[in-house]
């Protein structure tokens, strides 16, 4: 059976003078563009990520948890490092400064990658049709708490800064960071 007399003269008309490979990827390239629209959403579901800060739960990143303590005058050991010779800090306290956020760094990372293992859990519930709406429950109060205690990690990082700076260098940090909010603005 030759393709061209099963298919519409009007597509046999169109690609007559195309070589008779060319001619059947031409036929089956609408079919195969269709076929991967209708299956991209189910693809990008089964790729989704789960929880969509997954990426920087699992690098302990900071994502803003503590901002609040940021917006009143408790830093954090990251910023402070970034304006170290501004706030004119000694060895003494870089020294605590970076050994803090190196416990802060890896004290995230593990609270992170445990939070992410309870949303994968929680994924793993919900593929089960008979799960108990208190079965959810329970994963969900765990998966708040595990996300409390990093934000709490986070936190108490910018409470200690205060234990480290001075008042004058708190002062100049306060300072520097409200030039530089403005001139974002």
């Amino acid at each position: 059976m030759r393709i061209e007399h099963s298919l519409p003269r009007e597509i046999n008309r169109r690609v007559s003078g195309v070589h008779r490979r060319d001619r059947t990827l031409l036929i089956w390239l609408p079919v195969l563009a269709a076929l991967l629209v209708v299956s991209s959403p189910v693809t990008a579901l089964a790729q989704s990520t789960n929880p969509p800060d997954r990426d920087a739960l699992l690098k302990g990143l900071g994502m803003g948890l503590a901002s609040i303590a940021e917006m009143n005058n408790f830093p954090g050991p990251k910023h402070v490092l970034d304006v170290k010779d501004e706030l004119l800090l000694t060895r003494d306290q870089v020294k605590k400064i970076e050994a803090l956020e190196r416990v802060v760094s890896s004290a995230a990372v593990q609270k992170g990658t445990d939070v992410v293992q309870a949303e994968d859990d929680l994924e793993k519930m919900l593929e089960n049709p008979t799960v108990s709406e208190k079965a959810v429950r329970s994963k969900l109060e765990e998966i708040g708490k595990l996300r409390a205690d990093l934000r709490f990690i986070h936190l108490q990082a910018h409470l200690r800064m205060k234990q480290i700076l001075t008042p004058e260098q708190l002062k100049k940090y306060s300072e520097l960071k409200g030039r530089e909010g403005k001139s974002e603005n």
